[in-house]
């Protein structure tokens, strides 16, 4: 995915790298380990395109790579993304979801332990 630098330079990133996108002032920010970069598109494009590819709209201003989430906080009800300072909303309805598949994931890692 070619992303727009700060400096107006682009740059090419892998979808694997992408923690989530969001929403902020009618511009759209693909955020990595790496920063953030401005992607001309909407978010429900971004979520149409990436949807069977792992990434869930987690609220109306992100659509999250799930396949990145480390773990919930469901007091500040966001999700936190492994080896990184950031995280992203959760709205309420979509709560129960990430629950699930956090879960689910958890319940398969130690599976594979065994």
């Amino acid at each position: 995915m070619r992303v727009l630098l700060n400096d107006g330079s682009s740059r090419d990133i892998r979808e694997e790298e992408i923690l989530y996108f969001s929403s902020y002032k009618n511009t759209i920010y693909v955020h990595t380990k790496e920063g953030e970069y401005v992607l001309p598109t909407t978010l429900s494009d971004l979520y149409a395109a990436y949807s069977d590819s792992g990434f869930e709209r987690l609220d109306r201003s992100n659509v999250v790579n799930i396949s990145n989430v480390d773990g919930y906080d469901s007091e500040r009800k966001v999700v936190i993304f492994a080896e990184s300072e950031q995280f992203a909303t959760v709205s309420e309805s979509k709560e129960s979801r990430i629950k699930r598949y956090l879960a689910s994931r958890n319940e398969d890692i130690s599976k594979d332990t065994k």
